[in-house]
């Protein structure tokens, strides 16, 4: 079934309101109690030819209301709002050349096409899409089922067996003479991108055992033995669906064999993500354990009697660190004949025999039930710092004899099972359908998130990222609902939300488009030839993390970028390559359209000499296909900011979870009207000062009566201009009033200039911009 719903987000009135003026103040030496007193005397106006974006804003410290008026007329505030707005306004159009992108797209408007999505039909293809992809990894874990259990069937138990292998903790390591340790034979390692830049080897896979194992026990060996059979069941997977990631084998008896093999060493990293655990762990009291097992055995009884339940084999399973009480009559009474295990000796031992009894409706039935986890932490990723990296699905099958002799006795060997990268089943929703604000997200049964761009399952302590509790058990409208924190920014959008179920999986996909210009998407068409000219300019990039052609298949397009696949793509080099075709149509559109931007900002850029104003750093352009462009005004190495569109600002890049923050800000306000953002140089969460701000405005395109968002546009400058240009407007007096009696400069009177969000954009005070106006202390 496929679902659609709407919401409105309860967010306030999009439309920019002057903020309110403060009518009451914190006594600093009152405990949470507020003084009223008289509003102070303020003068605003409206920075017009930015459009609505930006508000001077004036406070008088110690002055009456009726001086202040008197003295700062408004049409002096006017004059120099629109001074500072109009200087501004034609920097950032200049720089930016946004006028020349907004004319380049309307005189191809002709040849365009806004098409209405369909989010029903959205989300069902991406739901198909996603279930064909989770269906190979299944079919990957059964043929493992098939190898394991037909392994078995043709091994002899043989006590004297002796078999050399590849012990995971052991592999490549030497002795003092130089000599392998035994298990520890030279093992081939390469660092693979696919299976996060460990170094693997995938031609074979490798045995890790518990360190209370012995590792030449009977039982490991004849299992060691028996399940070389996955090897090439392995590779075979992993051939046949390169997606796979890692794939395994966990044995009853307690040794788990991995591919591709790999190197298990107690580094740095391991015992940090142990000591991490171990830290969460608190002992609290003693457990009073004798009332909660005469309980649950009651409940257990009146289950048999009544018929409820599963009807099947049920247990009480009680885990503990050990036992501080001698539940010898709560067996006797309800446990009859007594299996207590009263030594950690015997743990492993009766627990394997129960689980044996538990398995052995489904041995008997043939029942390999597929099992689906929750998302969960990959702890190999956790020094990655990359959130949306860390998270995978497993799929997993019980293995049992087939034996006839032990057919009856439910014999269950192992599990077998393969991860599944969330990230990997998120690039199925391709981001260029989904618009602007549109995303996608995953369930569970449960109603747990599986995957949202909005969930945030890590937290930084310091230098080190830990997961957060519960994160893998965190519901929709934990991750929906409005952020309340005052250090954000809003945007007021009403989203559609469509879902449907993936069949054969416990999940279920959600698609969320917002209205307006989100319901609508942009086509366009171009000559490959052409195309082709213009997306070999040196300043072009596309999105990395976004899926123009398919390169993680074939080994020898894993070290193409997505560039270089699509040109090898367009130009027939490769016929194997895959690509999606709409995606390649649009990005050649794109290119072809926005190339005349680079040689408008190369003549800007030769015509600042070197005695010139340092203006702007940088203009930079995106488009709905993920093509970004940028051109340098200044030497890489006088960039204010040089994180921005790099790796290391994941907001200002394309990924596969949002567009850039100055995108989507800009999208939703009026074509031509900027947005400005300050940015600091490690973070607004330093304890440096902002010193550079981003400005960009949305390019829009009509046809038809539709409108949809084709790119956006924008500039770096430095704060200190913006503040030279204010200080500079703010000298001017109305030709009317005379000489100029007031300024900003003067010590009782507090200039501001403040976005629409009320976060302060320029203030004598060099702390202040950055932060939210708000009431002030009154000084005593």
């Amino acid at each position: 079934m496929v679902c659609g719903c709407s919401a409105l987000l309860p967010l306030p009135n999009p439309r920019p309101t002057m903020p309110a003026t403060p009518n009451s103040l914190a006594n600093p030496s009152s405990t949470g109690r507020w003084i009223p007193r008289q509003p102070m005397p303020v003068a605003w106006a409206f920075v017009q030819k930015s459009s609505a974006l930006l508000w001077l804003l004036l406070l008088g410290t110690s002055l009456s209301p009726a001086w202040g008026q008197a003295k700062i007329p408004l049409e002096t505030v006017k004059l120099w709002a629109d001074t500072f707005g109009g200087d501004l306004y034609n920097t950032v159009t200049k720089y930016s050349g946004s006028l020349l992108l907004q004319k380049k797209y309307k005189d191809v408007e002709s040849s365009l096409k806004i098409e209405e999505v369909d989010g029903l039909e959205l989300v069902r293809k991406f739901s198909e899409d996603m279930e064909n992809m989770l269906r190979r990894k299944v079919e990957a874990v059964q043929n493992l089922v098939e190898a394991a259990e037909e392994a078995d069937l043709n091994h002899e138990f043989n006590e004297s067996l002796v078999f050399d292998y590849y012990n995971s903790v052991l592999i490549n390591e030497r002795d003092e003479k130089g000599n392998f340790v035994e298990l520890g034979a030279e093992f081939l390692l390469e660092s693979n991108a696919h299976f996060s830049n460990l170094p693997v080897n995938t031609s074979i896979s490798s045995v890790q055992l518990p360190t209370n194992v012995y590792n030449k026990d009977p039982d490991i060996l004849n299992g060691v033995y028996m399940s070389e059979a996955l090897n090439a069941v392995f590779v075979e997977n992993f051939q046949r669906d390169p997606t796979l990631t890692w794939q395994y084998f966990g044995s009853a008896t307690g040794f788990f064999r991995i591919y591709p093999g790999i190197l298990v060493q107690a580094d740095r990293d391991n015992r940090e993500h142990f000591k991490l655990l171990v830290e969460e762990l608190m002992v609290k009291g003693v457990g009073v354990v004798d009332q909660a097992l005469r309980e649950a055995f009651q409940i257990l009884k009146q289950f048999q009697e009544a018929k409820q339940g599963s009807l099947c084999n049920q247990a009480i399973m009680l885990i503990s660190d050990g036992a501080v009480e001698d539940y010898e009559p709560v067996f006797e009474k309800y446990n009859w004949p007594d299996c207590k295990i009263s030594t950690l000796a015997d743990t492993q031992e009766n627990v394997m025999e129960y689980l044996h009894v538990l398995s052995r409706p489904m041995v008997i039935n043939h029942d390999h039930d597929i099992i689906w986890t929750e998302a969960y932490m990959d702890s190999k990723l956790l020094s990655s710092q990359a959130q949306s990296l860390t998270l995978l699905t497993t799929v997993a099958m019980p293995v049992f004899s087939k034996k006839n002799e032990t057919r009856s006795h439910g014999i269950l060997l192992g599990v077998v099972g393969s991860d599944v990268a969330l990230r990997e089943l998120m690039k199925l929703a391709p981001r260029y359908k989904l618009g602007v604000h549109g995303y996608a997200f995953l369930n569970t049964n449960n109603g747990y998130i599986l995957s949202h761009p909005d969930l945030r399952p890590l937290y930084r302590e310091g230098k080190k990222l830990k997961p957060k509790p519960n994160y893998n058990s965190v519901d929709l409208s934990e991750v929906e609902w409005e952020d309340q924190a005052e250090s954000k920014r809003v945007l007021f959008l009403t989203n559609d939300y469509f879902f449907t179920d993936i069949s054969d999986t416990p999940f279920s996909l959600g698609v969320v488009l917002s209205r307006g210009h989100g319901e609508y998407i942009l086509l366009g068409n171009t000559s490959v030839e052409e195309g082709l000219h213009d997306l070999l300019h040196p300043d072009l990039a596309l999105a990395g993390d976004w899926i123009y052609c398919i390169t993680d298949i074939d080994p020898d397009h894993r070290k193409l970028s997505q560039l270089e696949a699509m040109i090898r793509f367009l130009t027939r080099k490769d016929p194997d390559l895959e690509c999606d075709e709409e995606l390649v149509r649009e990005v050649l559109f794109d290119a072809v359209v926005t190339a005349p931007m680079e040689a408008y900002w190369t003549a800007l850029a030769l015509n600042m000499s070197e005695e010139s104003e340092h203006v702007v750093d940088m203009a930079f352009l995106g488009t709905r296909a993920g093509l970004l462009r940028s051109s340098l005004f200044v030497g890489s190495e006088k960039v204010s900011d040089r994180k921005f569109l790099t790796p290391e600002d994941e907001a200002s890049l394309f990924t596969l979870d949002r567009f850039p923050l100055w995108y989507r800000q800009a999208s939703e306000h009026p074509a031509g009207s900027f947005v400005f953002n300050l940015r600091w140089a490690e973070g607004p969460e330093s304890v440096g000062e902002p010193m550079v701000v981003t400005a960009s405005t949305a390019v829009a395109v009509t046809v038809d009566k539709r409108t949809a968002i084709a790119a956006a546009v924008g500039v770096q400058m430095k704060l200190e201009f913006l503040q030279r240009k204010f200080w500079a407007a703010t000298r001017q007096c109305s030709t009317v009033d005379g000489p100029c009696t007031q300024s900003c400069e003067d010590s009782d009177l507090d200039c501001f200039v403040i976005d629409n969000n009320g976060f302060i954009l320029i203030s004598k005070r060099s702390r202040e911009p950055g932060i939210k106006l708000r009431k002030k202390p009154i000084q005593t």
